[in-house]
């Protein structure tokens, strides 16, 4: 944008170096400020490239144009919005995804092109009756590859698709199963905890990514103390104590107790992926 410069400019009217303008006063002798092309040419070429810029044509008869394109530059710096059912088919940039608040980007592979959340096929605690909307059961459900495209791609991206009987075998694990063209089944994490990858602490070889391994108690032996020996067959366990001898019998030894899996303490939520 020209500042005015003309000799009849008001100077400094604006603080130092801001020249401005002067109807003039003819009783005081002060003329009027001269009007100059340049400064013209300044005005118009900014007003008009802020309209252009917004997708406008200059036009003589209206007096909304330059608010127009104002709205119209704001408005494509802003997120755009979409429902989860009815996503762009093109890159238009990030988007916001109205049914689950998130900010979806274009992803492209050799397994998937399109829009889907930076979290999807990321395993999550539901607090739910139901799933949201942005996640799916994970009880080992089929899906359609159509519906779920970004989830089907996310599995084979990670190499996490098994045949139905290695899924089987391993279930529990976050594993996916390619069912036929038209539906994949996804991973049934019921029943089952989650651990971080790395090195295994009994065989000590390396976990990797969705991978499922049984539940372990750590080995351990009850013994008795005091030097003894079984009396009989019926189980009587004679043990030297301070000099006296002291019979136990097998009933009063540690024996089997508990339930069918070692486990902590807990709190149980819906197992859900995100979509």
């Amino acid at each position: 944008m020209k500042r005015i410069s003309t000799a009849t400019k008001v100077v400094d009217k604006f603080g130092a170096n801001k020249p401005g303008f002067t109807n003039g006063n003819a009783v005081a002798g002060v003329p009027a400020t001269d009007l100059e092309s340049d400064w013209f040419d300044h005005v118009q070429e900014e007003i008009s490239r802020v309209i252009e810029a917004g997708g406008g044509v200059v036009d003589g008869s209206s007096y909304t144009q330059l608010l127009t394109a104002i709205q119209s530059l704001i408005g494509s710096l802003s997120i755009r919005q979409y429902s989860i059912t009815a996503l762009p088919t093109a890159d238009v940039g990030p988007i916001i995804v109205k049914e689950v608040c998130e900010v979806w980007r274009w992803s492209a592979s050799a397994y998937f092109t399109g829009y889907r959340s930076p979290l999807c096929g990321r395993p999550m605690d539901g607090h739910t009756t139901t799933p949201l909307a942005s996640e799916i059961s994970a009880v080992g459900g089929t899906l359609s590859k159509t519906a779920y495209a970004g989830l089907w791609g996310y599995a084979q991206e990670n190499g996490l698709v098994l045949t139905q009987a290695n899924w089987t075998t391993n279930i529990g694990g976050h594993y996916f199963v390619d069912v036929d063209a038209a539906t994949f089944r996804v991973p049934d994490l019921r029943n089952v905890f989650r651990r971080y990858s790395g090195t295994d602490a009994d065989t000590l070889a390396a976990r990797a990514l969705g991978s499922y391994k049984a539940d372990t108690l750590k080995s351990h032996v009850h013994g008795l103390g005091g030097n003894g020996a079984w009396v009989d067959a019926s189980g009587t366990y004679a043990v030297n104590a301070g000099g006296a001898t002291v019979n136990l019998s097998r009933s009063t030894l540690t024996g089997a107790a508990g339930t069918a899996e070692t486990a902590p303490r807990h709190t149980a939520f819906n197992p859900v992926i995100h979509i």
